[in-house]
């Protein structure tokens, strides 16, 4: 009797290991899925917040770009053109992702699409480090500037993940959903510089 289990506790022990190995397996392929689940484009409000939060913080820093060069006329235009350029590409790149959405074609696989979100990421970075910078010149109390992503691959990225989010859920809309986010992209697009003086 004694033999026999010695006999059985290799092959205990080899069950033992396989179910040991699988189970890591198991913990592996969950691992892999969640960190796959964390990389996706998130949902459509948060792809309308990314928008509206890029929308309001340059509206933000042309403001208080207003207060610090008031008194220089050279980077007051410098400013504005800066403004005027990243404007002119956001909402050029909110005017295709609108007219790619309604003709049913896949913004993710345009070419004119990405780049005009590459365009976009680069001038908009311009404008708020240009504003940033003269900012940093100031003696004293400094206004605060509101958080925005500083490099271009990374609002590029962010860009392109809210652009995706914002197509799968125009592709699962209902016609008066699908109206209803088109109405939204178009609220998205950034004032004039001239109307932001008039604050």
């Amino acid at each position: 009797m004694g033999d026999w289990r010695l006999k059985m506790t290799p092959l205990r022990e080899r069950r033992m290991a396989r179910r040991l190995f699988m189970a890591a397996a198991l913990v592996s392929l969950l691992c892999i899925s969640v960190r796959a689940q964390q990389t996706e484009p998130g949902t459509l409000s948060d792809a309308i917040r990314f928008f509206g939060h890029e929308k309001s913080a340059a509206e933000q820093y042309g403001v208080i770009f207003l207060t610090v060069a008031k008194d220089n006329t050279g980077l007051y235009v410098r400013g504005i053109k800066l403004y005027a350029d990243a404007k002119a590409e956001f909402d050029g790149l909110i005017a295709e992702l609108r007219f790619d959405l309604q003709s049913g074609q896949d913004p993710a696989r345009s070419a004119k699409f990405n780049e005009a979100l590459k365009e976009a990421a680069e001038k908009r970075i311009a404008f708020t480090s240009f504003v940033s910078a003269e900012v940093d010149k100031l003696a004293g109390a400094r206004p605060g500037l509101p958080d925005v992503i500083q490099a271009v691959p990374e609002l590029v990225k962010a860009i392109t993940d809210a652009g995706i989010s914002i197509w799968n859920a125009f592709r699962q809309a209902r016609k008066e959903n699908r109206d209803a986010i088109l109405s939204e992209l178009e609220h998205l697009e950034w004032r004039s510089f001239a109307d932001l003086v008039k604050q």
